[in-house]
């Protein structure tokens, strides 16, 4: 593919998500899953079984509860509530209320290469986040990774659809033509920003929650596919 604005073009929107492309994050909830698996597995509910009753929970309630460690929660315990026999419920909701709060949320350490890389691109283009998740959660995790100021827009989306991705370039006067859409995951980040008229560059993460998972086309001319978060710096 022709790398987007031949000679590295300047002036350009790049649009980025934050967890797990800026910061890492859903390793603290695959761990979390592993220690509610683990809660409630047994007999015919096998590991397998577990996560797959997790997942059917919680892709019903994608556009429901929203994202974040409360809406985790809330998922975990509709999901036991079909696996676990009544008489445990009180014991198993104790649990996995222990468990979403130990996760560390409040944790945001940049990826190897993002700081250096947004500080390079940030003298051609102008940087901005677009990042799905509880809006304190998120805040606070944009503090902590000590990115904030690199960023001339930042948002908190409750979901990340085609007409997200419109009103925000509505909103920040963008023109799409000339905005790119950057993360790992190919349902939240890719194909909605694409639907949008954005162009978009996917960045595979081997922590990508696996309902973000999606196929993508490979003969899109506005979607470049990188190896590394520092590759950015070559085609920007």
């Amino acid at each position: 593919m022709t790398p987007p604005g031949a000679g590295r073009a300047t002036g350009l929107t790049l649009l980025f998500d934050g967890d797990d492309t800026l910061w890492p994050n859903n390793h603290h909830f695959e761990t979390a899953i592993e220690r509610f698996v683990r809660l409630v597995g047994g007999g015919a509910w096998t590991d397998d079984a577990v996560r797959d009753e997790l997942d059917r929970v919680e892709e019903a309630a994608w556009t429901v509860r929203g994202a974040g460690t409360q809406a985790f929660g809330h998922n975990l315990v509709e999901a036991a509530a079909a696996i676990a026999e009544p008489a445990r419920l009180p014991e198993i909701e104790a649990a996995i209320a222990a468990i979403v709060r130990e996760m560390p949320i409040g944790q945001a350490r940049p990826l190897p290469g993002v700081a250096a890389t947004l500080d390079e691109l940030g003298t051609r283009h102008v940087l901005g986040v677009v990042t799905r998740g509880d809006p304190a959660e998120q805040w606070a995790k944009i503090d902590a990774s000590g990115l904030r100021g690199r960023f001339r827009h930042i948002e908190v989306v409750r979901d990340k659809d085609e007409p997200t991705y419109r009103r925000v370039t509505a909103a920040w006067a963008l023109d799409p033509a000339r905005t790119w859409m950057i993360g790992n995951s190919p349902r939240s980040d890719i194909a909605p920003a694409r639907a949008a008229g954005l162009g978009a560059v996917h960045i595979p993460s081997a922590s990508t929650w696996r309902l973000e998972l999606a196929d993508l086309p490979v003969d899109d001319p506005r979607l470049l596919r990188l190896e590394s978060f520092a590759d950015l710096a070559r085609h920007f």
